[in-house]
């Protein structure tokens, strides 16, 4: 059985030139071992096996609350969901 490696990655989200504000987009994914991070979103980057979930267009804002902090808790937890998984298979 291989080991599976997954890492958040986050990166700008494109938006209509009319948006003020920081939007960002969070990605898990799953990664070749001894890669801590690949150059794009994309399952063409190199080190990277698959992209398992996107979260598009995420408000930055000030405070915990906002999409962005929402968005990396639910990466956070998809991962260790993804490592149990692994785990008892």
């Amino acid at each position: 059985m291989t080991d599976r490696h997954y890492i958040i990655q986050c990166a700008s989200a494109q938006m209509p030139s009319t948006c003020w504000g920081r939007y960002r987009r969070i990605a898990v994914l799953e990664v070749e071992p001894g890669i801590e991070r690949v150059s794009m979103i994309s399952e063409r980057a190199r080190g990277c096996i698959r992209v398992v979930r996107t979260w598009e267009r995420l408000h930055c804002g000030k405070t915990e609350r906002d999409a962005y902090s929402r968005a990396w808790r639910e990466a956070e937890e998809l991962i260790e969901q993804l490592k149990a998984g692994a785990a008892t298979s």
